[in-house]
């Protein structure tokens, strides 16, 4: 947020008809949103160099520069900023460039309720972090670090003459750094899908393998971790759990009857909810492992721990980027209350369920060796409305463990 406290936005159009019409759908916004208009990328960054800003909104290609160079110099100027592209038609070989330096894509033209949610959603994301440093940091991330295993797969899968659009799905579902990149590109208006896609694999069966392979091997979408960083800060242990989470939570959705969009938004959700966690791994590794270690003393918590240290939890961060890409509130506040549950029941089922599948992998895994010690709080139970619902659903959470180690042995 800039000091002045409003939300502050500049649109880059060589068109002045455009931003004429900008001007007009978001009058109404004017009293608490800073707006500024350029009709060229020079003159965008003359602003950038004068003022602080939220978020650029920009069309692909202005008069002096293509959005690729001028979204690097909000990155360098303002890091913390929202980069959207607003236009009506991107080629492939622009789209990979783009996919590397925006965080969103809106198609023109634009919807005005459209465009007004999008940076509706980039003001209240800045309320969940208060740190600017920590919202530049986020706002740099291009990708998130992969399981070198399952990112191996998918590379050996898409290179393969009998590639499957399935088993890719299938592997990238399993990982939150990929699952996370491919549901913002999917989702974004370059690839024109008319409906929101929330299934990793539903995401690649759209977009088809070629499209996938371009992706991951011409604008490297994907990235892999540190070997020797994962094995020091245990991020084996946070990709199990993220997926058995996942699996909980879908398991609850599915005997509570809910419609399959809200199970993938559910197994989605539930995949992400950690993904704060390999924010800070990957660039606090030393902070992040000492953090870690302090967390195992009795009593501690670790969300807590986090804010303290960094000025924001791993909930608050996996959020802040997962919104920052795209992604709809109904994954997004999920991930932000995985720990702490809002006081009222308005946010939808996807966020009961992902509470309550994170609470019982803690819970049903306590006592294996670094699992931490978890207490599911009835208060928060209440409040999400499932205090009545959560014994039954911990004997399907149970049963299901026992399938899965069974299959594993």
């Amino acid at each position: 947020m800039n000091p002045t406290g409003s939300y502050a936005v500049l649109f880059v159009d060589e068109d002045p008809r455009v931003l004429q019409g900008l001007r007009r759908m978001l009058h109404a916004e004017s009293r608490d949103w800073r707006m500024r208009f350029a009709g060229s990328g020079r003159e965008a960054l003359t602003y950038l160099e004068r003022e602080p800003f939220d978020a650029v909104v920009t069309e692909w290609r202005v008069a002096d520069m293509d959005a690729a160079a001028l979204l690097a110099g909000v990155m360098e100027r303002h890091p913390q900023a929202a980069r959207i592209v607003l236009s009506a038609e991107i080629n492939p070989e622009a789209g990979l460039k783009a996919v590397r330096c925006a965080h969103q894509f809106l198609a023109k033209p634009c919807d005005a309720n459209a465009l007004k949610a999008a940076l509706a959603r980039g003001c209240a994301l800045n309320r969940l972090i208060g740190e600017n440093h920590l919202k530049g940091l986020v706002a740099q991330l291009e990708t998130l670090p992969s399981q070198p295993e399952l990112y191996a797969r998918v590379l050996a899968e898409i290179q393969s003459p009998n590639s499957s659009s399935r088993r890719v799905g299938e592997v990238i579902a399993r990982d939150a750094g990929m699952t996370a990149k491919i549901l913002q590109l999917v989702n974004s208006a370059f690839f024109g899908l008319a409906r929101r896609i929330g299934s990793p694999q539903e995401a690649v069966a759209l977009l088809g393998c070629d499209t996938v392979k371009a992706l991951v091997l011409g604008a490297k979408i994907f990235a892999q971790f540190d070997q020797r960083r994962m094995n020091r800060l245990g991020l084996e242990d946070l990709w199990r759990h993220s997926l058995a989470a996942a699996m909980c939570a879908r398991t609850i959705g599915a005997v509570e009857n809910h419609p399959c969009k809200a199970l993938d938004e559910t197994f989605a959700a539930g995949i992400l909810h950690d993904v704060g966690k390999l924010v800070l791994a990957q660039n606090f590794p030393e902070r992040y492992a000492d953090v870690l270690k302090r967390a195992q003393a009795p009593g501690s918590r670790l969300w807590e721990m986090e804010t303290e240290c960094f000025g924001a939890s791993h909930a608050e961060l996996g959020a802040y980027l997962m919104g920052l890409w795209g992604l709809g509130e109904e994954v997004v506040d999920p991930i932000a209350h995985h720990h702490r549950p809002p006081a009222t029941r308005s946010r939808g089922p996807v966020t009961a369920l992902v509470y309550a599948g994170n609470a019982l992998e803690h819970l049903l895994a306590a006592g294996t060796p670094g699992a931490p010690t978890v207490s599911v709080d009835p208060e928060a139970l209440g409040r999400l409305g499932i205090a009545d619902r959560f014994p039954a659903w911990e004997q399907h959470c149970r049963q299901l463990r026992q399938k899965e180690f069974v299959h594993a042995n």
